[in-house]
């Protein structure tokens, strides 16, 4: 069993002041170690957690953003790579993070 797990993330960055129907997409894979420093598991829920967390963190919507409609869920290894070249990738201690325009 691989000690990643792997993730797609989707979500519209909008603005504020207007309707959440419109705004940006947002679409990334999501790869990151599934253990703590001593080789414990993680579990699920904790991982989803922190991995929207990254997004968050690299994505920073600020004061006059926010994110609406996210979903995340949890991918195979090889479906991570299906969608191709990514536009943009960013890495948080453990966690990688591949987006790709939509």
């Amino acid at each position: 069993m691989s000690d990643y797990a792997f993730f797609e993330y989707q979500a519209k960055l909008t603005n504020t002041g207007h309707a959440e129907d419109g705004g940006e997409p947002v679409h990334c894979m999501i790869r990151m170690k599934n253990v703590d420093r001593d080789g414990k598991r993680l579990h699920d829920i904790e991982l989803h957690q922190q991995a929207g967390d990254n997004v968050l963190f690299v994505i920073n919507p600020g004061p006059y953003r926010n994110i609406s409609h996210s979903s995340i869920w949890n991918v195979t290894e090889e479906e991570l790579r299906k969608p191709g070249k990514a536009s943009d990738y960013r890495r948080v201690g453990d966690c990688e993070i591949y987006f790709y325009n939509t």
